[in-house]
């Protein structure tokens, strides 16, 4: 089988997610032909993956043959990276979030109609089995009519973290809680119940020497009249606690907790007939949270490469969470 050939962008901190699928032994699809990385006091380490490594992402349009970039640099970039590899007609995966300016992400999604090329937006934690069931539950009525849903997204990052590069907390390249960390969450927010028709947010700056807000607590009403709130920070001292997801219907109420909403904690319906129903089932405990849907979502893009699925994760899907983040900022503003 022909491989599907693949160049990274960015080595930062989530590169080894990405790089630990595209190179290990359960991949047969994707092949790594370059890697692309500004900082050249990295490239000894990455010579180790035993493929050119460029400083400049330009250059690799007319050294390289391949198909499909991927887009791991800090956030403030990812549109004018993805831009410039639509323009040359190439397959674009991106971390999140799809950008960090609205205006931008917009303009990829014309890119992406334009040049018919697909646009993946990483959304890994849909590929969560308890978050699976939790679609399939909502999709069944199983919860009559939705009038509440919450996340709560404590966890911890130190200043350390922030301090690992100069982007980390800014407006202009990375965001604050909500467009970093807390974004993933209400993604699954938006994916589960729906539109959103307005937001009201408060934000706080409580330890961590940046720009932005390390806490931000919101009031959602979704077009469907339900309710939502957003807690997040990643102030929590002196562990993560958890990254979760609850749903309120008139007929039943799901809780998936876990560091990043990947554990039930309660499942309860009106027209559950087992009353002793072991939900315990839908729960995933891999060694390492962090990164785990990854697979998924690597398995996910070579199905819709080999037009096996349709792509639900392109650039109209991804903006959905960008918009709701820019209408909480703008909330703080007022």
């Amino acid at each position: 089988m022909k491989k599907h050939k693949v160049v990274i962008v960015g080595a930062g901190r989530i590169f080894k997610k990405h790089i630990d699928y595209i190179t290990s032994k359960h991949n047969k699809f994707f092949e790594l032909v370059a890697i692309i990385e500004k900082k050249t006091s990295k490239h000894k380490t990455l010579f180790d993956y035993n493929v050119p490594v460029l400083q400049f992402y330009k250059e690799v349009i007319n050294k390289f043959n391949f198909e499909t970039v991927i887009i791991l640099t800090e956030s403030g970039n990812h549109a004018s990276i993805a831009e410039f590899f639509l323009k040359n007609k190439k397959n674009t995966i991106i971390e999140k979030p799809i950008a960090v300016k609205l205006k931008e992400a917009e303009k990829l999604v014309q890119l992406e109609k334009k040049f018919k090329k697909n646009v993946f937006v990483v959304k890994q934690n849909r590929f969560n089995l308890p978050i699976i069931k939790l679609k399939t539950a909502i999709e069944k009525g199983m919860f009559g009519k939705i009038f509440l849903a919450t996340t709560r997204v404590r966890w911890r990052r130190d200043q350390n973290y922030y301090n690992q590069a100069p982007w980390r907390g800014t407006y202009k390249n990375d965001g604050g809680v909500l467009c970093n960390q807390a974004i993933h969450h209400i993604d699954l927010l938006q994916w589960l119940v729906g539109g959103v028709k307005s937001v009201y947010a408060k934000k706080n700056k409580v330890s961590a020497k940046i720009q932005c807000e390390d806490l931000a607590v919101a009031l959602m009403h979704f077009k469907n009249g339900a309710l939502g709130t957003i807690e997040a920070t990643t102030a929590t001292r002196p562990n993560d606690l958890e990254g979760s997801i609850s749903i309120l219907g008139t007929k039943g109420s799901v809780l998936i907790k876990g560091f990043s909403a990947n554990k039930v904690e309660n499942w309860n319906f009106e027209l559950q007939k087992n009353n002793n129903f072991n939900y315990n089932k839908f729960n995933e405990n891999p060694p390492n949270v962090y990164g785990f849907g990854h697979q998924r979502f690597y398995k996910f893009v070579e199905n819709v490469l080999k037009k096996k699925e349709k792509n639900t994760l392109n650039s109209s899907e991804g903006i959905k969470s960008l918009k709701i983040v820019t209408a909480l900022y703008k909330s703080f503003e007022k």
